[in-house]
């Protein structure tokens, strides 16, 4: 037979009221809601052992009251567990409080600086989902977090992971 459009026979979606119609907490059917603040930063920063590494990123919100004490940079440590990292980091807020622009630097670029990093606001965000290749079925490795970037030293040997 046809395949029938709604949804599959025996399924069901229950609507509390007074909360959000569940289409309106997601910017598309099927993705996970809209990063809200969203956080821009390059995601690859390279520098040569032993200069200073200096890079921006920002953060911005539509609606949030945004306070330079909620935002967190961590590095994706040994068995993905975040690890503080040894950047001095400063920020500039917006007269509204809707956007945030840091500047990250690191003095003496090791090695061991090299690797995965997260930007985040408040709260560690949860693991990326795997995404499905566009052309077979198998999913693939998750893409970089929103926040989430890679510093590669020259000098020291590739690796790449994120949280």
């Amino acid at each position: 037979p046809p395949p029938k459009k709604g949804p599959p026979s025996g399924s069901f979606m229950v609507q509390v009221e007074g909360c959000p119609h569940p289409d309106e907490k997601h910017n598309d059917k099927n993705g996970p809601p809209s990063q809200d603040p969203k956080i821009t930063v390059d995601d690859t920063q390279k520098a040569k052992k032993g200069d200073t590494l200096t890079f921006t990123f920002s953060l911005e919100s539509k609606d949030k009251t945004l306070s330079e004490d909620k935002v967190f940079m961590v590095k994706a440590g040994k068995d993905k567990k975040p690890e503080p990292v040894r950047f001095t980091l400063t920020y500039e807020l917006s007269e509204d409080s809707k956007q945030i622009t840091g500047t990250a630097k690191a003095e003496d670029v090791k090695c061991d600086n090299q690797g995965g990093y997260l930007i985040y606001y408040d709260k560690m965000p949860p693991p990326p989902h795997r995404q499905m290749r566009k052309k077979g079925r198998k999913p693939g490795p998750p893409g970089p977090p929103p926040g989430g970037f890679v510093i590669q030293v020259e000098g020291c040997s590739k690796r790449r992971k994120f949280l």
